[in-house]
């Protein structure tokens, strides 16, 4: 008994000292994203200009619902697993899928950036979301039974993609605050619209119309005095001086 003591009252301290840790950490994230919560309060986009932008998808029997279709139809007879396999890795819709673009882990690294984008992006997923139902354009492997999709099914309506709206904006966003990395990150963002038609989950249209969305919206987030302020934050810029001492050449290869 005695011997076994001290080993497990060590034990037992890491144990507490890792749960104090996580419970930080824990409080740290909720303090940010309550910080960063006001830098976008009151942020109003311009809804009508967004879903004048993403337009209308292409009318039933349509040349153009037919060129969708054949494209899916081409992409599910050529892709190969390794491509399939690198779809998967921009899957969700998380910060993180950009780190390769800038060499760091975002998620950890950068609270402050990722509580802030979160906060931004709220009302840009509340206009999509609204032009969605509003469209009610099924999806192509529903409507096109011998389509197979490499993604996992959603039940959502098709357009717009909110993949490409969420990849778009958020590269765009980033490349604002890290005009360094600008080409690296509208590659991760062009990519993980482009893996939605790739996948069969969305047609090329619903896709463009995304990306047209996403582009104009962080355009307008960017124009924002909520943005302007927040950019200003100390802790952000903080973060952002920490991204940029990341040297060029130790950037790792992008995605294909």
């Amino acid at each position: 008994m005695s011997t076994c003591a001290p080993h497990r009252s060590t034990t037992l301290r890491r144990s507490q000292w890792v749960a104090g840790l996580l419970a930080a950490l824990a409080l740290q994230q909720t303090c940010l994203a309550a910080q960063a919560e006001p830098a976008a309060a009151e942020l109003k986009l311009d809804q009508r200009r967004l879903a004048a932008i993403a337009g209308l998808p292409p009318a039933p029997g349509s040349a153009a619902e037919a060129a969708d279709l054949a494209i899916l139809e081409w992409l599910q007879r050529f892709r190969s697993p390794e491509i399939v396999a690198t779809t998967w890795l921009l899957l969700d819709r998380d910060l993180n899928v950009f780190s390769s673009a800038v060499g760091t882990e975002l998620g950890k690294a950068t609270p402050m950036l990722s509580a802030g984008l979160h906060a931004f992006m709220a009302p840009v997923n509340s206009a999509y979301r609204g032009i969605k139902q509003q469209q009610g354009r099924i999806r192509p492997y529903i409507a096109h039974p011998g389509l197979e999709p490499c993604l996992p099914r959603e039940n959502t309506g098709s357009f717009p993609s909110g993949h490409a709206v969420w990849f778009r904006s958020t590269a765009e966003l980033l490349a604002d605050l890290l005009p360094e990395r600008r080409e690296r990150l509208h590659h991760v963002g062009r990519q993980g619209g482009a893996n939605r038609v790739l996948c069969g989950v969305h047609y090329p249209s619903d896709v463009e119309a995304g990306q047209r969305l996403g582009a104009d919206a962080a355009l307008q987030i960017i124009a924002s005095p909520q943005w302007r302020a927040f950019r200003q934050d100390p802790a952000l810029r903080a973060e952002l001086e920490l991204l940029r001492a990341v040297p060029a050449k130790a950037l790792p290869p992008m995605l294909r």
